[in-house]
């Protein structure tokens, strides 16, 4: 698709320049930093990516035609301060909002974009839409039934009192659900993405062109990225997460190829569903290799005879954990529960082994 746009002019040339040195990097909600990575290009980013509520990347692109999003953060309360900030910037309107996958920490902040900016349009994969369709109305109301008995200062306390480290930290990120979610979660409304297609979308905005594509399936069936030619700045979504990748229920074969055609896009900038701005493929590729690494490593437990139960105890990935967690016991509980943990299993199904009810 293509939306004709008119050429920049220099006064809004100007105003984006000096919008760019006066909110480069910055406080406007607690917990998180809006940061410029390039002219026109934002983000918005919790500053520790592991800590609770884990929360989405959001990116502001700003054009001469107007401004796109990409993924609107978990708590609507975060989705309003950056629409507040990006009419801060500019006064230029929010024309298109990228969900680049069904999970709520990409899609809550909908419903504030959809209150602030009514013309919007929410762009998705057909997969995409249909998650939303099936899991997003459970996962609410099973966030606020779970909620709904529980303060967060509740839970820290109890937090305080465990001996057992990783469940304290598993704690503490359950108090920053609850804080941040319980008092919105009730007047949330479910936006779904209205702008649908399965393989790629292409736009011209003013100066800028941007294309919205499927790659293939990785973090889920879903994934896309969002990539900008001309700027060299690719939005990946939670196909790359960083510092510790996700691996729940992920199609982990396909995701390599997937990762393999991010790499070939030739970025200088990419900017990961979670964690920081990468300026090369550097991380991505030790994310490739870690994918490769626990696919032959299950395959060979499996050949050698290993049950799927046994699995955790056959397969050795301490030399990873060790790049990727280091010495933070924070990234090493991330590392079991995020990637270890549902890694194993999602790369003992994508070989095609059967998995125990």
């Amino acid at each position: 698709m293509k939306n004709a746009g008119a050429p920049i002019r220099f006064g809004w040339l100007l105003a984006l320049l000096i919008a760019v040195a006066a909110y480069g990097d910055e406080v406007i909600y607690p917990g998180y930093r809006w940061v410029s990575f390039g002219d026109g290009l934002f983000l918005h980013s919790p500053v520790n990516p592991l800590a609770g509520p884990v929360d989405s990347n959001s990116v502001v692109i700003v054009t001469a035609d107007g401004v796109w999003v990409v993924d609107t953060h978990i708590n609507p309360a975060v989705a309003r301060a950056v629409i507040d900030q990006i009419r801060r910037v500019t006064d230029l309107p929010v024309t298109h909002v990228v969900n680049t996958h069904w999970h709520d920490d990409h899609t809550n902040g909908n419903h504030a974009y959809r209150q602030a900016f009514p013309d919007a349009k929410i762009i998705a994969h057909s997969a995409t839409l249909a998650a939303l369709r099936r899991e997003w109305p459970a996962m609410k109301a099973q966030r606020q039934q779970a909620y709904a008995a529980v303060e967060a200062g509740q839970i820290l306390a109890a937090a305080d009192k465990l001996e057992d480290e990783d469940q304290a930290l598993g704690y503490r990120i359950y108090a920053g659900y609850v804080a941040a979610l319980k008092p919105e979660l009730s007047g949330m409304e479910l936006i779904y993405p209205d702008m649908v297609f399965e393989d790629k979308l292409e736009f011209e905005a003013g100066d800028r062109r941007l294309i919205v594509e499927w790659l293939g399936r990785g973090n889920t069936d879903g994934d896309v990225v969002v990539w900008l030619p001309d700027d060299k700045a690719l939005i990946t979504g939670d196909l790359l997460v960083a510092p510790i990748p996700y691996a729940f229920d992920s199609p982990m074969v396909d995701w390599i190829e997937t990762l393999d055609r991010l790499a070939a896009k030739g970025a200088q900038t990419i900017v990961p569903g979670h964690g920081a701005v990468q300026r090369d493929n550097a991380y991505l590729e030790q994310v490739a290799s870690l994918l490769r690494a626990t696919v032959s490593a299950v395959a060979e437990a499996r050949k050698n005879g290993i049950p799927f139960s046994e699995l955790s105890g056959a397969v050795d990935l301490s030399s990873y954990e060790q790049r990727f967690a280091g010495d933070s016991a924070e990234a090493a509980y991330a590392w079991r529960t995020y990637y270890l943990t549902p890694g194993l299993k999602s790369a003992w199904a994508a070989l095609g082994f059967p998995l125990p009810d």
